[in-house]
């Protein structure tokens, strides 16, 4: 399959890096101290996660394949936002959270409750046959579904791995369920099409396999994929914080514990 660069994913991405690199570089003014090898690292995986999914061959395989199509899916929701939101330092967000109003809206949206039902509903919405079906015949809409992914994974990563004290991370022990709950939904999703009894998306019959692979059977792979692939990587992050929170002194605990605001 050939690559061939998409104009406006690349140039969307060449800005994200471009940007972040002037923020973390001595020529930024506003830039308090330097900025951690390993989070301008995480940051530039994270981008590159997004820039190879949204690209050939997985984009172009995800027309043809279900299966792929979730492997992007799990790229651009689970594994690349919360890689770019560790690769942001606290002083990069705070200034956009100055005015009271802001900083009020987004600690409501952050809340674990709003971020987790915005990931799950934009997740499940492009996930609808006819969502699904538009997104794969108009680039446009394409872009859009990709975009709004992104966004609102970031959102629902942000209780998890936030740094920033205008709108800090839940407590630990919420996190851990916070990230339990996100299971169910994917799971559900993902049973679906594991257990259908015939393809939910039409476009895959038509796409031709050299493999032999019935569009049946790639849409129970996909199921697998999306189960498997995000349940492993949230019960990873759980046990990693479990054991984390356990190890603490129980003062830490009981600090790390107490979660700085409800929902």
């Amino acid at each position: 399959m050939t690559f061939y660069l998409i104009p406006e994913i690349t140039l969307g991405v060449v800005v994200l890096l471009g940007a972040y690199a002037y923020a973390v570089s001595p020529w930024n003014p506003d830039r308090p101290g330097r900025v951690d090898p390993w989070r301008i690292s995480l940051f530039v995986i994270g981008a590159a996660i997004v820039f190879a999914a949204l690209h050939p061959p997985i984009d172009t395989l995800s027309a043809e394949f279900f299966s792929i199509h979730m492997i992007q899916h799990l790229m651009v929701t689970f594994m690349a936002p919360p890689l770019l939101l560790l690769g942001i330092p606290a002083w990069m967000v705070t200034p956009l959270l100055r005015r009271p109003m802001v900083r009020v809206a987004f600690r409501w949206l952050t809340r674990p409750l709003i971020a987790g039902l915005a990931g799950v509903a934009v997740f499940w919405g492009w996930h609808l046959p006819t969502l699904y079906e538009g997104a794969l015949n108009d680039r446009i809409l394409h872009d859009a579904a990709h975009v709004t992914m992104v966004g609102s994974a970031l959102l629902m990563w942000w209780p998890v791995v936030s740094r920033v004290p205008a709108a800090p991370a839940a407590g630990v022990p919420i996190q851990m369920f916070y990230l339990f709950l996100l299971t169910l939904p994917s799971g559900l999703l993902s049973s679906l099409f594991v257990f259908a009894s015939e393809p939910i998306y039409p476009a895959y019959l038509l796409a031709a396999d050299p493999g032999g692979l019935s569009a049946l059977e790639d849409q129970r792979i996909g199921g697998l994929i999306m189960k498997l692939g995000g349940t492993a990587l949230l019960w990873t992050v759980i046990t990693v914080k479990f054991f984390r929170w356990v190890s603490e002194t129980p003062g830490e605990r009981e600090l790390l514990g107490r979660a700085p605001r409800g929902g």
